[in-house]
């Protein structure tokens, strides 16, 4: 490939890569903070979150409620081929069933614990929607800075091919070293065309999280700098099995497997029915009567012991999912803390070692 032919592709390059810096004019300024905030309001998953925790409130407000009464009107006596009006005794009855107070004390505890089972799992969601903010506009910190050294390396090697091609016209070098500057520009220009891909997906990968449109611009208000953090294992396995949300939600579905044996136990209690009635007999409208039964679980020997047996084997599943849980947040705090010490060995090397001698080449 000729000089000038290089040249032009390098300008070309160049030249449609640049205006992504321009794009402060006619886009959201953010920072950190801001995006996690905006994050928490828009991003979709976490409001539907925020929505469920609402509804297991409101059903907290049923459970201290009886069931809908039974309003019946009764005609009796009616000759064939008359009107209802003919009757000789019509009855209008108001029935109602009661729950034990016991059960109905339980369901609301369970609702309670339902509740704090929702609130668990939007607190998972929030932290699943910070983690992500801060990756998402981190990843996006780091493509547009990729993108501005990758430039500045297309302009690089554009000098030194320049520079190879005057000293090979001059009798000072021979023509392979042109040839290695050839290469090397082509190499620059491929990777900031790899740049500029990574730097599309990280933009859309943001927007999705902050509710936007996949192209919608977004100016950072921050800057990619190093600081060390020293923390200890212990207490981050401390602080993460007294606030780990996972942790907080696997504990409340025990409770609420806990409240579903209890209301199990409690199917054996009777419930109450009462009815009213008034009662019109031929001409007299003055007649009244009250009834109050009980609701026997007559068959409890399989009914009821049925809902036993499984709420009981329900509630040692979640014993056990929550000690499984305790142990697989243990396990991932092992291996996020090694990965985070390997990580910062590796950026002090670079930092320390192998920047500077990197800017002197």
């Amino acid at each position: 490939m000729e000089i000038r032919h290089i040249a032009g592709l390098v300008a070309m390059v160049i030249a449609v890569f640049l205006p992504i810096t321009a794009w402060a004019q006619n886009s959201d300024a953010l920072s950190l903070q801001s995006v996690i905030s905006l994050a928490e309001q828009k991003n979709h998953q976490l409001l539907a979150l925020r929505q469920e925790t609402e509804a297991a409130r409101a059903r907290g407000w049923t459970t201290w409620w009886p069931t809908d009464p039974d309003l019946s009107v009764e005609w009796e006596g009616v000759p064939s081929g008359a009107g209802l009006s003919a009757y000789e005794e019509r009855r209008m009855t108001f029935s109602q069933e009661f729950e034990f107070p016991l059960n109905m004390y339980w369901q609301n505890r369970l609702a309670t614990q339902r509740v704090e089972t929702a609130v668990m799992r939007y607190a998972q969601g929030r932290a699943a929607t910070r983690k992500q903010a801060i990756i998402a506009y981190t990843h996006y910190l780091a493509a547009l800075e990729k993108n501005a050294l990758t430039t500045k390396r297309v302009q690089l090697t554009q000098d030194f091919l320049e520079t190879a091609v005057f000293r090979r016209n001059a009798g000072e070098a021979p023509a392979v070293e042109v040839a290695r500057a050839q290469v090397e520009v082509a190499r620059a220009v491929n990777e900031l065309y790899s740049m500029e891909s990574e730097h599309v997906a990280a933009l859309a990968t943001l927007n999705a999280l902050l509710g936007h449109d996949p192209d919608h611009k977004i100016t950072p208000l921050d800057s990619l700098v190093y600081r060390r953090y020293n923390v200890a294992l212990d207490s981050l396995k401390q602080l993460a099995a007294a606030v780990h949300p996972f942790l907080g939600e696997a504990a409340a579905r025990v409770r609420v497997a806990n409240q579903l044996r209890k209301l199990a136990w409690g199917s054996l209690l009777p419930s109450v029915e009462f009815s009213a009635f008034r009662q019109n007999i031929g001409d007299n409208p003055d007649f009244y009567g009250v009834e109050i039964g009980l609701k026997i679980p007559l068959w409890f020997a399989f009914r009821q012991r049925g809902k036993i047996k499984e709420a009981s084997a329900m509630l040692s599943a979640q014993t056990h999912r929550h000690s499984a849980a305790k142990l697989d947040i243990l396990a991932q705090i092992e291996h996020a803390y090694a990965a985070f010490i390997a990580a910062r060995e590796q950026a002090e090397t670079y930092k320390d070692k192998l920047l500077s001698p990197a800017n002197e080449v």
